[in-house]
């Protein structure tokens, strides 16, 4: 197959149109004609700096600004957690902080990051535009001289029309129908479709990409929304703090108090601390009621086994809505673990427990024997909470105090307690006694006591304490710090705090209970015999609304946008290269002198232009914009149809004067003998009355 191919005009073969006289043929040549100049030029290199600047701009800067923001105002003083990005990357979080507001009870933090985040993917997709710009730079330069090449296979390396009309869509608008359009048609058999020239693949792989990056910077910016949050967090205030040694946040026991004459402290003849100083037993009952002069209160820890611990009350008051302590500090607990031997013990024909030997405790119940005082046998049953050692309950002094022998000693570790209470005949109306109560709702009991010296840590974000470095106290102390229950100062309490959830809630747990209140109410007897002591470390910290940014989907919409970047980069430098002839505009002297603009006139044998553009340009607005295709369907039919087709603005190259442009009609129309649907356009004949042509 043959192929005629027609070379166009230029400065050296201007001659053949205008005859060996070219200023005489010139004169009488009455209309326009585009000439190509033999000069190289280059794309226009602010076209391609500018939107490339702007592209990496938007979106190297904005990951890059993104990551420095994140690692600016990240966190200081958090434990566990160190700064920087290894730190944030160890810990798989950003830990930020943004700032907030506070008003009232409620805290307002704003996630600034996203904002950022939001700004990079909305403004990355109107860049695309302009990476494709750049690529229709280098598509336009290759077609074009692909176009020159009077060969038989440079035909075949231009697009076809259909392939022309997919380029548009890539080039103009590049979005996913018409990047899906494409790949449906490049994805045809070659039965079906012409073979693809690299002009057309090149664009259709850069457009996937860019389209790629695009969707995929959206889903990680919707992945980093739906993770990120903000949380209250206590971090640490950089900075010793002052005067730690008049931060009293600790307690111990006093032990000046004991008499060294005596064998066991505060164990007086007429009952527990009832010798030189009697005020300790009501101080004591001011921590347990928690009253407002008290120095101290009892915590109860229940993630700890229902462990009570005490703590000064003035580590309240040094905590505000913006800093406060954490810190470590000596303290004392008690933990029980107690059980219900009511059921295990013999009985007689009415159901009151009268032996529990059968349970393991001989000294349940109490014998009357081992209470002095010439009146207890004919009193009520005795509520007791006493110690056992060895098996044995001692002597009970006034029917109050317990006395044990002084051959007998306490060992270090748990001791022993015995418990018998009457949960009372008030609830005689109940039709039976609760199951760990016997006829006569007497509850019997045995409790293993740990009487600890530990070490107690604060965090002031939960307000929680956690009891750590648990120690025994020396069993010579274990009549001391049990001596309180054992007198019975607290018993009634005790048995107070007990016997309604019993007998009236049969889903409570008896032991449990037990262990609940019991070291509660006897440490809480000590309160007159503690002392508060300095902390062995404090630091001061602040709680704060902190933003927490996932590192992964934060690397991802960084990462994106570095790739981008490049991506456009690697375009540019691939399209700034790109060169072209240029083409003009020639006129004869009798045309210019009808003009009534100035157009350049022809003399002394030489054409002067009129207009000049690059073709590169031209091509650019052919693969981009569908103004150059419609012009060239609907020309003006002035005479200036030339002129225009060269113009640098698409919008100028189109005729269109109201009146005289024509109206375009859609729809089934005559072409020839046949008809088609199609777009005509519609003008006034010489007569007044339309036709579509």
């Amino acid at each position: 197959m043959s192929y005629k191919w027609t070379p166009p005009l230029d400065e050296t073969t201007i001659g053949l149109l205008y005859g060996k006289d070219t200023k005489y043929n010139a004169e009488i040549h009455s209309e326009y004609q585009v000439i190509v100049l033999n000069k190289q030029k280059r794309a226009p290199i602010l076209t391609g700096i500018l939107p490339t600047v702007l592209v990496v701009f938007l979106s190297a800067g904005l990951g890059a600004f993104l990551i420095a923001w994140l690692l600016i105002h990240q966190a200081h003083g958090l434990p566990g957690y160190s700064p920087g990005f290894l730190g944030a990357v160890r810990n798989g979080t950003f830990v930020v902080d943004e700032g907030y507001k506070e008003s009232g009870d409620v805290i307002q933090a704003s996630l600034i990051a996203l904002t950022f985040s939001a700004v990079a993917s909305h403004m990355i997709g109107l860049t695309s535009s302009f990476l494709m710009t750049l690529v229709a730079y280098r598509t336009a330069s290759q077609w074009l001289k692909h176009s020159q090449r009077p060969l038989e296979n440079a035909e075949r390396q231009g697009p076809t029309p259909i392939q022309y009309g997919l380029l548009l869509g890539l080039l103009g608008t590049s979005n996913v129908m018409s990047v899906w359009k494409s790949i449906r048609y490049a994805l045809r058999s070659k039965a079906q479709r012409s073979k693809l020239p690299s002009i057309f693949i090149e664009p259709l792989i850069i457009a996937s990409i860019v389209l790629i990056l695009n969707h995929a910077l959206g889903a990680s910016d919707l992945w980093l929304h739906a993770t990120a949050r903000s949380a209250l967090i206590t971090v640490t205030i950089a900075g010793d703090v002052q005067d730690q040694s008049g931060l009293k946040l600790g307690v111990a026991f006093n032990e000046s108090l004991c008499d060294p004459h005596m064998r066991w402290c505060l164990q007086y003849a007429h009952g527990w601390s009832v010798g030189p100083d009697d005020g300790l037993v009501s101080r004591g009952w001011q921590v347990n009621f928690n009253s407002t002069s008290a120095p101290f209160r009892v915590v109860t820890l229940t993630d700890q086994n229902s462990t009570a611990v005490m703590v000064p009350t003035g580590i309240q008051s040094l905590s505000s809505m913006s800093t406060s302590y954490v810190f470590t500090a000596p303290t004392l607990g008690i933990r029980s673990k107690c059980q219900i031997l009511t059921t295990a013990c013999a009985t007689d024909a009415v159901g009151t427990v009268t032996d529990c030997t059968p349970a393991g405790a001989p000294y349940l119940p109490l014998k009357f024997e081992n209470i002095s005082g010439s009146d207890m046998r004919d009193c009520r049953f005795p509520n007791r909470v006493f110690g056992v050692l060895e098996g044995h309950t001692g002597y009970f002094i006034h029917a109050l105090q317990q006395e044990f022998p002084d051959n007998y000693t306490f060992p270090d570790g748990p001791a022993t307690i015995g418990i018998q209470l009457s949960l009372d005949s008030e609830y005689s109306f109940l039709s039976s006694p609760p199951p760990s109560a016997d006829s006569a709702s007497r509850l019997y009991a045995t409790c293993q006591i740990d009487l600890l010296n530990g070490t107690l840590t604060y965090d002031p974000s939960e307000n929680k304490y956690k009891l750590i470095n648990e120690a025994y106290f020396p069993g010579h102390l274990t009549p001391t710090l049990l001596g309180p229950m054992t007198s019975q100062f607290g018993t009634d309490a005790f048995r107070a705090g007990i016997a309604v959830p019993i007998m009236v809630d049969p889903t409570i747990d008896p032991p449990l209970l037990l262990n609940a209140n019991l070291p509660r109410i006897a440490l809480g007897l000590l309160g007159g015999v503690v002392k508060p002591v300095a902390a062995a470390q404090v630091s001061q910290v602040r709680q704060g609304v902190f933003g927490l940014y996932p590192v992964a989907p934060v690397l991802c919409v960084s990462g994106i946008l570095f790739a981008y970047a490049l991506f456009a980069m690697f375009i540019f430098l691939t399209s700034v290269s790109s060169t072209s002839y240029t083409v003009s505009t020639t006129a004869s002297l009798r045309q210019s002198k009808m003009e009534i603009d100035h157009t350049p006139q022809i003399g002394d044998g030489k054409e002067q232009t009129t207009r000049e553009e690059t073709a590169l340009l031209l091509g650019q607005l052919w693969l981009t914009d569908p103004l150059p295709l419609v012009a060239s369907v609907f020309g003006g039919r002035d005479g200036m149809d030339h002129r225009r087709s060269i113009t640098g603005e698409a919008l100028d190259m189109v005729y269109d004067m109201d009146g005289k442009a024509g109206r375009l009609v859609l729809g089934v129309a005559a072409d020839g003998d046949e008809s088609k649907f199609s777009l005509k356009r519609r003008e006034r004949n010489f007569r007044g009355s339309f036709e579509t042509f």
